[in-house]
Formats: structure tokens, C-alpha cells, sequence
């Protein structure tokens, strides 16, 4: 067999000429062609998941303002004071546990909207972003 390219002559178990370095295979090699559209779907998705990750910033304020209503109380008819610490505790780890759960059913809908894809509840839920 030779070179389609160079002339060169190739051993049948070779997929390369060794002087040109022209393909020898007669199989259509696939080639990626990188759409502007799939350009376009990259940096709105990057984007969307860049307002994924800041929609948790909010969450320790939350858990602070959350701790800071409900860790003590003070009546002021009767003059006293009462200490809830192991409220607060469970209301702050209740509220963060909510907020992170509603962010996860945001992303999936985004998900399964924008992109068609199935929900993965298991794997979603799993990951910490």
C-alpha cells in the first residue's frame, strides 16, 4: 500500500505514513465543529451558574438575622428574660437547610427548562454546589 499524499510506501497495519504523516485509514474521522451557537450556550450557562453560586451569599445573613430573632427574648409586662439558644440553634440549621433545598429545585427547573435535561435529584443533591 503507499501514500495517497507522499507516495511513500506504508505496511498494512499502519494508520500513519511515516514520512508525511498523512492518514491512512479509509474510516471518515468525525470532526468537532464548534458552532457559534454552542459559543453562545457556553457563557450563558457559565453565567447562570456563576447566579447560581452567588445566590448563597445571602445565606449566612439569613442564618444570623434567623439566630439573632430567636436566640433570647425579653418581656418587657413582666420583666423577664428568657434565653432560647437551643431554639435558635435548630430554627438557623431549619432555615439554611430550606434555603439550600430551594436553591437545588431552582437549578434543577433551570436545568431541565433551558437545557432539556432530566432531573438528576440523587446526583443534585449529593454535591454541595
Amino acid at each position: 500500500m503507499f501514500c495517497e499524499k507522499c507516495g511513500n510506501e506504508i505496511k498494512e497495519n499502519h494508520k500513519f505514513c511515516t514520512e508525511c504523516g498523512h492518514s491512512n485509514s479509509t474510516e471518515a474521522t468525525p470532526k468537532v465543529i464548534v458552532t457559534p451557537n454552542h459559543l453562545d450556550q457556553k457563557w450563558w450557562y457559565r453565567l447562570a451558574k456563576v447566579f447560581y453560586v452567588v445566590l448563597y451569599i445571602p445565606l449566612p445573613f439569613l442564618i444570623i438575622l434567623v439566630w439573632g430573632e430567636n436566640s433570647s427574648s425579653y418581656n418587657y409586662y413582666s420583666k423577664t428574660y428568657t434565653d432560647t439558644i437551643g431554639d435558635a440553634f435548630w430554627y438557623s440549621l431549619l432555615t439554611s437547610a430550606i434555603y439550600i433545598v430551594v436553591l437545588r429545585l431552582i437549578k434543577i427547573t433551570f436545568l431541565y427548562v433551558s437545557l432539556a435535561q432530566k432531573p438528576h435529584w440523587k446526583k443534585e443533591f449529593k454535591k454541595f454546589f
